[in-house]
């Protein structure tokens, strides 16, 4: 709490009549900036029909909000770069660990296959109290197994 207690008295042109008053203000404590806590699974799969990875994660935060989720899997095959981004939104409530799950497209023509990747994800979301964006990011290495749907 931020209060302000002041007392005046004015005396005009050197005069012995006075005005006096006083003035009483309190304001709440300010909300906290809005935090983000992001994390990456580190199990995932691999579409042997369609060529997609479908990974996933958590956020947490410390005030309701909704939460963007992006990023980019990154896979090394037989001398081959497979890369595909991917994008979700989740509500997030505070104090609760909130999941999320994506598929990226590989953006060339070689499918996501079986073994490891790189997952680089960053989440945003707009924090209404100050007006301004709070953001996390991380990367981790994540084991894709290949499945049949």
């Amino acid at each position: 709490m931020q209060t302000l207690d002041a007392s005046f008295v004015q005396h005009c042109e050197g005069g012995t009549a006075a005005t006096s008053g006083e003035v009483h203000i309190a304001n709440p404590v300010a909300p906290p900036e809005l935090g983000l806590g992001l994390g990456v699974a580190v199990d995932g799969t691999a579409s042997a029909l369609d060529g997609k990875a479908t990974v996933s994660g958590t956020v947490t935060c410390n005030k309701a909000t909704q939460v963007a989720v992006s990023g980019l899997v990154t896979q090394v095959k037989n001398k081959v770069i497979i890369r595909g981004p991917y994008s979700t939104s989740v509500a997030c409530v505070p104090g609760k660990t909130v999941a999320w799950s994506v598929q990226a497209d590989p953006t060339g023509t070689t499918p996501f296959q079986g073994g490891d990747v790189e997952v680089g994800v960053q989440a945003s979301a707009p924090d209404s109290d100050y007006g301004t964006t709070a953001t996390a990011s991380d990367t981790a290495v994540v084991h894709l197994t290949k499945v049949r749907k």
